[in-house]
Formats: C-alpha cells, structure tokens, sequence
C-alpha cells in the first residue's frame, strides 16, 4: 500500500527465513517483509544453487510468480549480501534501495564448510564463538539448528562457485541508496569488507555497531531495525 515498502529478506549460507525472526518485531510497519528459504536450505527443496548468479536469477522468477511490480529493497545478510548485490546488478529495475549487512563483495568460504556440508557433520559448538559472550543460548541456537538442514550437491567442489565470484570492480556503478551494517566484533567477515563496500558505493551510509558479531541483525535487532527505517 501507499507508504510502505516491500523488503526481500535473503539470507546467508546454511541459514534460512527463520535467521530474521529476532528482527522481524522491530521492523518499522512502513516495510512488508518477504522471506524466503533459497533451496537447499531451510523448508525448501533440492539442494544449494551452483552459483550467486543462480540464486539471484532465482529470485527474479521469485518475484515475479509472485506478481511483485514495484521496486524492492534488498536486505542481505552474509553470503545473501553478495546475492543481493548480484540481484541489483542484474535487475537493477527490481531494487529500490540496498541494506548489506556482515557482507562484502568478495568473500573466501573455508574449506571446513563444504566439508560439513557435503557430510552433515556440523561442528555446532565450533560456531558458538561466532556470538559476542552475553549472546542467550536459545538465540544462537536459533541460528545454528539450520545449518544441518542445508542440503548440498554431492559433486560439488566450491560453495557456490564462491572462487570465481568477485564484485569489487562493479561497486562503482550502483546508484541505489545503500547501507552498510557490520558489527565491529566479527569474526567470520571481517569488517574491512564493509568498509571496502562503503568505499566503493557513491553515497553509501555505513554504520559499525559496537559488539555487534557476524549476526548483529539478531543480536541487536532493535539498533538493525532503526537504521532501516532511516534507509527508507
């Protein structure tokens, strides 16, 4: 309706839409939120998508067998942030505005989690350093409990073609507004990526939450939420 945008929500590697819930209440009413499990992950079927650029073509038809006309705003977290920017790159007439968060435009998946993956053997505790030390065991729980359900080809040999994806030289040529979250404590994509993204995009607002870790979103949604009303 008039006054509110329609917000897709992408997710990260090996999360799914139940990683928003702890944002989703904080969200100011002028944004709908869309969200989706891409396949392979969550509540969907087949496996992992071989490429960004599949995944961001796969969210075109999303929209689109869903009716959605108006330009949207890409919210990305982690590896969904790359398939954000992919997604604005290739049809910058859906985006109306950007919101990367712990992202960048070149990311390097360790080996240990196409191993994982590929095996279902997931270190869960491992993960657990992923969140700042006053972080409640129920919130990471929320996020680590997806992992295993994500479900990868068994001939795969790169995450998603990760090795051969890099943004960095297209970062110039986006001209939708677009915010940059990171938390200044994380450990999994450093915010030098986010830095080098503000950098890049002409007119681009970054904001380093203090504490924050790879999943600020949920850990400080409240602080996420109010930025996102200031972007839109």
């Amino acid at each position: 309706t008039e006054g509110q945008t329609l917000a897709l929500l992408i997710h990260g590697g090996g999360g799914s839409s139940q990683h928003w819930l702890p944002l989703l209440p904080f969200l100011p009413k002028s944004i709908v939120p869309l969200l989706i499990d891409l396949p392979g992950n969550g509540r969907s079927s087949d496996t992992v998508l071989p490429s960004i650029d599949a995944a961001a073509t796969f969210l075109e038809r999303f929209l689109t067998h869903l009716e959605v006309q108006q330009p949207i705003c890409c919210i990305g977290h982690s590896l969904g942030g790359m398939i954000a920017l992919r997604f604005a790159l290739l049809f910058p007439h859906r985006v109306s505005s950007l919101a990367l968060i712990a992202t960048g435009a070149r990311i390097t998946m360790h080996t240990d989690f196409l191993t994982a993956a590929l095996s279902n053997t997931w270190d869960v505790e491992m993960f657990r350093t992923t969140f700042g030390s006053d972080i409640p065991r129920e919130l990471q729980d929320l996020i680590l409990h997806e992992y295993p359900k994500m479900r990868v080809d068994a001939s795969s040999t790169d995450f998603m073609s990760l090795r051969e994806f890099d943004l960095r030289a297209s970062l110039s040529s986006f001209q939708v507004p677009t915010l940059i979250i990171t938390g200044d404590d994380d450990v999994v994509i450093s915010p030098r990526h986010s830095r080098f993204l503000h950098k890049e995009i002409s007119g681009s607002h970054l904001v380093v939450i203090p504490g924050g870790g790879h999943y600020v979103y949920a850990e400080q949604p409240e602080r996420v939420a109010e930025e996102l009303r200031r972007l839109l």
